[in-house]
């Protein structure tokens, strides 16, 4: 692995937030929750500090990545009952982490607005923060080279697997995969290039590094693919186009096997940013298994 790789993720700052809330009332949520949390937490943030909502929200530049993910859990149950507990996570990005106390107070706004369609009212009971070992109270920054496991990256990994834990809405020759998973090559590609464009816009534009870091893909050797995929379709109900879009992606698992020991610090970084399209309603997340 080279040395780009390396510095600009020791240079990328990531702050992974779970939060946790409590329904006042039974209530009826969409079965995947990412566009209404997208929604709400805008309407909360925007509300508290419109400079940290444009920063977030707002277009900045053609093909600028959002510097944060809201992901909703793997519960898509829709009907809740009084008094359950429901829990998310936030993730910010690079200089965005610097946001934390804003964020704080758009999650406590947020209580006034209430969930989906109904505004549904919630109690905030607690805001955690991720780390590589454990889930700690406040707001603790981490960065992105402390979520490798270099002891398993220095081992030769003849296989990996990826199991979608949301869905992954990748695009090739401008057609959403649909019927196939992204083969390695492919997908460390979509990983390098978001890595790259989330650390230009928002860590460092350094020039040097961002090419070098291309230099620095792995090659493969042979390997094999064996995957148990389908495509999930959602749709999404969009207030600024007042209808439903299009919002499935491909769920289930794929594995590599062979010569890719290479790409296993690749791998663990997709697994930190999400991939493919949509990310910031919690789209293209992945779990490794090695």
């Amino acid at each position: 692995m080279g040395s780009a790789f390396f510095t600009l993720a020791q240079d990328f700052n990531l702050l992974k937030l779970r939060v946790y809330v409590q329904f006042k009332q039974k209530c009826s949520l969409p079965e995947f929750k990412g566009s209404m949390l997208h929604g709400w937490f805008g309407h909360a943030l925007k509300a508290v500090d419109e400079r940290a909502f444009f920063a977030l929200y707002g277009e900045h530049g053609q093909q600028q990545p959002k510097p944060y993910i809201i992901c909703p859990n793997e519960d898509n149950k829709r009907h809740w009952q009084q008094n359950e507990v429901y829990h998310f996570d936030l993730t910010l990005f690079g200089e965005a982490t610097q946001l934390g106390p804003i964020i704080l107070q758009a999650l406590q706004q947020g209580q006034h607005l209430g969930f989906g369609k109904e505004n549904t009212p919630f109690n905030l009971i607690s805001v955690s923060s991720i780390l590589p070992n454990k889930v700690t109270p406040g707001l603790v920054p981490t960065r992105l080279i402390d979520w490798f496991n270099i002891e398993s990256n220095a081992k030769i990994q003849s296989e990996v697997a990826l199991h979608f834990t949301s869905p992954l809405r990748l695009k090739v020759n401008d057609r959403i995969l649909k019927h196939q998973a992204p083969n390695l090559p492919l997908l460390i590609k979509q990983i390098a290039r978001r890595f790259s464009q989330l650390t230009r816009y928002w860590v460092c534009d350094e020039q040097r590094l961002l090419d070098q870091l291309y230099s620095e893909l792995p090659h493969l050797g042979d390997y094999q693919q064996t995957e148990h995929c389908y495509f999930e379709e959602w749709q999404r109900y969009s207030y600024k186009q007042q209808g439903q879009l299009p919002f499935g992606g491909l769920k289930g698992q794929v594995s590599y096997f062979g010569e890719i020991a290479n790409t296993l610090p690749w791998l663990q970084l997709g697994e930190q940013l999400h991939i493919g399209g949509k990310t910031t309603f919690g789209l293209g997340k992945y779990q490794l298994i090695y």
